[in-house]
C-alpha cells in the first residue's frame, strides 16, 4: 500500500471498530437480562414477560444501530481494502454483499429489539398469553422476510474468510485466527458449551450469542489495523 491508501485503510479499520462497538452496545440493550429456566429464543424471556425489561433500551439500540452500520460501512470498505485487486470475483462479493448488509443491518438490529419491545409492552396490558401470541404472528411474518439479509452477510464474511485463506489479501494467512467468522463460531459457541457443562442458561450465553457477530467484527478490525499500524502489510 502507498502511504495515502495506507493512512485511509486504518482510517477505515478504526471507523468500522467503533461501528462495531456501537452495534455491540445495542446487543446488550437486549441480552443484558436476567436468565431464566424457562426462556426460549430471541423474545420469550421471563425478563420480557414480567415486566422487568425497561422499554427506553430499545430507542438506545435504534440510535446505536442507525449510527452503528453509518460507522460499520467504513470497515467493510477496509475488508474490500484488504482483497489484492487482481481478485475481482472476491473484490466484487465484497462490495455487493457489503453494500446489501449496510442496507438492511440496521433494519435487522431494530426488528429484533422491537420483539422485546412488543412482549415486554404487551404482557402488562393483555396479558402475558395474548402477547406470547401476537408476537409469535408478528415474528412468523417479517423474519422470513428478513431471512433474506442474511444472504449478503454470508457472501460478504465467507468471501472475507477465503480471500483470508487463500493469501490474496495484504496480510498473513495466519491472520486468520482473528477473522470475523473464527470469532463468531467462538462466541456463538459458548452458550452451547454452558449448558453442556450443566450451566444451563445465563445471562452471559445470551450476550456471547446475541453479541457474537459485532464482537468478532470488531476483533477483526481492531486486528487489521494493528497488522498494517506494525508496517507488516504485504506490498
Amino acid at each position: 500500500m502507498e502511504e495515502k491508501q495506507q493512512w485511509e485503510y486504518q482510517k477505515n479499520c478504526l471507523l468500522g471498530a467503533v461501528g462495531a462497538a456501537l452495534l455491540i452496545v445495542g446487543d446488550l440493550c437486549l441480552s443484558m437480562v436476567s436468565a431464566n429456566k424457562a426462556d426460549s429464543g430471541l423474545y420469550m424471556r421471563e425478563a420480557y414477560l414480567s415486566g422487568e425489561y425497561p422499554l427506553s433500551r430499545i430507542v438506545i439500540l435504534l440510535v446505536t444501530g442507525l449510527i452503528g452500520m453509518f460507522f460499520y460501512a467504513f470497515g467493510i470498505k477496509a475488508i474490500y481494502q484488504q482483497i489484492r485487486p487482481e481478485c475481482k470475483i472476491l473484490r466484487a462479493c465484497i462490495k455487493y454483499g457489503g453494500l446489501g448488509y449496510v442496507v438492511s443491518g440496521a433494519a435487522l438490529h431494530f426488528l429484533v429489539g422491537t420483539f422485546a419491545y412488543w412482549i415486554t409492552y404487551l404482557s402488562a396490558h393483555i396479558g402475558r398469553e395474548q402477547a406470547i401470541l401476537f408476537v409469535d404472528d408478528y415474528y412468523n411474518r417479517f423474519m422470513t422476510a428478513i431471512y433474506f439479509v442474511y444472504i449478503p452477510m454470508i457472501v460478504l464474511m465467507l468471501a472475507s474468510l477465503i480471500a483470508v485463506l487463500w493469501n490474496k489479501t495484504n496480510m498473513s494467512r495466519w491472520m486468520v485466527v482473528f477473522h470475523i467468522v473464527v470469532w463468531q463460531l467462538i462466541f456463538a459457541g459458548i452458550p452451547d458449551v454452558l449448558q453442556a457443562a450443566g450451566a444451563g442458561l445465563s445471562t452471559i450465553g445470551y450476550v456471547c450469542s446475541q453479541a457474537s457477530g459485532n464482537t468478532a467484527a470488531l476483533i477483526w478490525f481492531l486486528a487489521s489495523y494493528i497488522w498494517v499500524k506494525t508496517g507488516k502489510t504485504k506490498k
